[in-house]
């Protein structure tokens, strides 16, 4: 059968599959029949997807690049994004609190000053201990305080929405570019959902033509765009989740996109705005930095002035991104701090880290350090010094972004692919950050793992079905088939370079 028309094929298979995932979700409403949800459909839907998403990619790898079927590539995967946009959310509720984030600061009340809980409680706490009330708020605050409580009784919806946020005695943990957004969506149509799934599409449909470029500017397929487009955990977690994540992964392609063309300001001005998204780019600015040094050392007598302009770029956006919010002092990284310190979720690697500590000898989880017991916070010591010894091994080899793009664009996926192994927390949509690298570098074991994260959610499935044993497993079954397959690769690569050496050094 000939490409093109597989091609076609596929996506009117991906199409029905979509339509019917819209279908499904109407079950999924918010607070009611969690035992009766149809968890275990979804996942045979998102696995159908996953299978259909494989064969695309295996097509597409084969092929070259065909005018028809890039088009076909974009056509499908705007109609696949519409198809779901009416949905209701599957498993998540993020989005209230990003709604509620826009409310708060389109009426000019820092979002990151009170936790949603304190609107329900103040009245009450005020009532009861007026001592304790006004020592932990003043005058302003007892202001702001009331004019959240009118908003959130300003209409049905709103009230409901407000219920239904996420961790409510945490202020926000969402930097200052994601607030900037749900502020903007807000003043557009207040509490809708719909409404931020379109902002994101408009972020998501940028990051496509940013991969476009890239893949032009390398000389690679562009074909190879439906990597990104047509993977359904981009779209199931960007527009029917509903999380931010996209609008940092746009930022990131574009400064990307404007690195390769050695446009270093915008490159580092949309590193930076993707760092106000959602802070993971930053770990790439060294690198940003020292490709900078090297296009400039050629071309000016003082090649060190370039990547300094550079960092204050970066740093000046920073400040100028959190100036909004600085009236409340280090108060409005409380939320980021409590996310940082104490939570965890569907982690791998650093699941076994805690193991390995946990079961040292000197029963190391009774002592604590920096609020964490010692085997949690050696674990993050572990990983963070993994990740900052590859990042340095990086600066040290000093790949060249002129002479070897295709090389130094790899070294940026292995530092994003690391920050998601390593982290202690592994939500499935934390892996689209990888994604748009799978554009340049199509690896099987991280376009499977696309597909076996959606196990993710059977722990929702076997607690309402009061299952909880299970759910120790769920990790394994999603990551361990990954790194298998991704060992075998590094174990052939390995062999080839063994072999290679061995035939340079016998020449």
């Amino acid at each position: 059968m000939h490409p093109r028309l597989q091609v076609l094929l596929l996506g009117v298979f991906n199409l029905l599959l979509y339509l019917f995932l819209t279908h499904i979700s109407k079950k999924f409403n918010w607070g009611q029949g969690y035992v009766d949800r149809p968890i275990l459909t979804y996942l045979a839907i998102y696995f159908s997807l996953s299978l259909l998403f494989f064969a695309v990619c295996a097509i597409l790898s084969k092929q070259p690049e065909d005018r028809f079927i890039f088009w076909t590539i974009i056509v499908f995967g705007l109609i696949f994004r519409l198809s779901i946009l009416p949905a209701q959310q599957i498993q998540e509720d993020d989005v209230y609190r990003y709604l509620w984030d826009g409310k708060v600061f389109a009426n000019n009340i820092n979002p990151f000053e009170y936790a949603p809980s304190e609107v329900n409680e103040f009245k009450e706490l005020r009532i009861q201990n007026p001592k304790i009330f006004y020592q932990i708020y003043n005058e302003r605050n007892e202001k702001e305080l009331e004019k959240l409580s009118a908003l959130k009784w300003g209409n049905p919806k709103s009230l409901k929405y407000l219920e239904r946020v996420n961790h409510p005695n945490v202020p926000t943990i969402y930097p200052p570019m994601a607030q900037f957004v749900f502020r903007a969506v807000y003043n557009f149509q207040p509490d809708s959902i719909f409404s931020m799934r379109v902002a994101f599409l408009i972020f998501d449909v940028a990051t496509m033509i940013f991969i476009v470029g890239i893949l032009a500017k390398m000389g690679l397929n562009k074909n190879m765009s439906a990597v990104y487009f047509w993977c359904p955990l981009i779209i199931k977690e960007t527009l029917n989740s509903t999380h931010l994540d996209i609008i940092g992964i746009s930022f990131l392609c574009g400064s990307i996109y404007f690195l390769i063309y050695h446009r270093h300001g915008l490159a580092t001005f949309f590193l930076a705005l993707g760092f106000l998204a959602k802070l993971y780019p930053a770990i790439l600015l060294p690198l940003y930095l020292q490709s900078c040094f090297e296009s400039s050392r050629n071309k000016k007598v003082y090649p060190w002035l370039a990547p300094v302009i550079s960092l204050l770029l970066f740093i000046g956006i920073i400040i100028l991104g959190y100036i909004p919010f600085m009236e409340i002092g280090l108060q409005m990284f409380e939320g980021l701090k409590a996310y940082s310190l104490y939570w965890e979720s569907n982690d791998s690697i650093f699941a076994c880290l805690v193991f390995i500590f946990k079961n040292l000898p000197g029963n190391l989880s009774t002592v604590s350090f920096l609020s964490n017991p010692l085997p949690i916070f050696l674990s993050k010591l572990t990983a963070i010094s993994i990740l900052m010894g590859v990042l340095i091994w990086f600066l040290l080899k000093n790949t060249s972004l002129i002479h070897n793009p295709h090389q130094f664009l790899k070294q940026l996926f292995i530092i994003m692919a690391l920050v998601f192994l390593l982290s202690p927390i592994q939500n499935p949509w934390y892996l689209c950050w990888v994604i748009p690298f799978l554009c340049l570098f199509p690896s099987r074991p991280w376009i499977l793992l696309t597909g076996l994260v959606g196990f993710y959610y059977l722990d929702y499935y076997f607690d309402y079905q009061e299952m909880q044993d299970w759910t120790k497993w769920t990790p394994w079954v999603e990551y361990l088939p990954f790194y298998l397959l991704l060992t075998l690769g590094l174990r052939n690569k390995l062999k080839v370079f063994r072999k290679t050496e061995t035939q340079n050094i016998s020449t």
